[in-house]
């Protein structure tokens, strides 16, 4: 498995008999899977068909999806408003002969004018159409067979920055534990310290051990950066197994954030907590390239 993008173009053309149409769609992000559709007029009633075969390839993201069909035969999905033809006549003789020497229009030009030639709604509907409609089914899988392969390839992109990413993010990590302060010598010393000072002070037994406990608490970030290492195993497996993984590595950006302002606010470390910086940044990247996985 791969990851997909949700962002991407697709497009399929075909014919039947006299007609000939164009599907197109363009997919941008989303949460959930949201469709517009644009479909010429009589084929509102393959919108449920469309919605399912595209829910059946596709899981998350925006489409615009847009239709475009004609006749090419073309007379039977023309009407002629012969009454207003007539008037258009009438009235063109009429002031012919009022007008001596202006001669009247021919009756072509009459059928440039708006109203006289209306186009009819092709009902998709009716049961004779249905052979065309199962074709222009079969060119909506072609287009979104072309739409998941733009996905793809884009995905394969993003899959490598994530997976340098989640690698350059585990250097820093390795850097951390090799930190003085993460040094479990360096954390008794510190604690040492600390608690001879506290001694010095005269504070009540039960004091001592309370600012005790604190102070170790607060030394310590090696279970911060255990789950960390753990978050990374994830982010790995999550990369391996490919679309749909999108949800997952979004919740997963905000637990590594979450860990890392942990570690940030507990660090007594320069050095400790510049890497964690570094770290925020890396997986703030990470984020904004994981929103647009599938």
């Amino acid at each position: 498995m791969s990851l997909m993008s949700m962002t991407g173009y697709g497009r399929a053309e075909a014919d039947y008999e006299d007609w000939s149409w164009v599907w197109e769609v363009r997919a941008v992000n989303g949460k959930n899977l949201d469709m517009r559709l644009r479909l010429p007029p009589g084929f509102e009633s393959l919108e449920p068909l469309i919605r399912r075969q595209a829910n059946k390839a596709l899981a998350r993201g925006n489409l615009q999806i847009n239709l475009t069909i004609q006749a090419d035969g073309g007379a039977e999905n023309y009407v002629i408003n012969t009454d207003w033809l007539q008037t258009l006549i009438s009235s063109a003789t009429d002031m012919g002969k009022k007008n001596d020497g202006i001669s009247a229009p021919r009756i072509d030009s009459f059928y440039l004018v708006k109203g006289v030639i209306t186009e009819t709604a092709d009902n998709a509907s009716d049961p004779k159409h249905k052979p065309r409609n199962d074709m222009v089914l079969k060119s909506l899988g072609d287009m979104l067979v072309n739409l998941n392969a733009a996905r793809k390839a884009e995905g394969k992109a993003m899959g490598k920055i994530l997976k340098e990413n989640i690698k350059n993010f585990d250097k820093l990590l390795q850097q951390a534990r090799a930190c003085d302060s993460v040094l479990t010598v360096n954390i008794k010393a510190k604690f040492e310290q600390k608690l001879t000072e506290l001694l010095g002070e005269n504070l009540p037994q039960d004091k001592l051990v309370q600012e005790a406990a604190l102070l170790a608490i607060k030394a310590d970030i090696r279970e911060e950066l255990d789950r960390l290492s753990a978050h990374v195993d994830q982010a790995e497996t999550l990369l391996k197994t490919g679309s749909p993984v999108g949800r997952k590595l979004d919740f997963l950006s905000q637990e590594f954030i979450r860990e890392i302002n942990t570690l940030c606010a507990k660090s007594t470390d320069i050095d400790l907590t510049q890497i964690g910086l570094e770290m925020k940044s890396l997986i703030e990247q990470f984020r904004e390239q994981a929103a647009n996985v599938e």
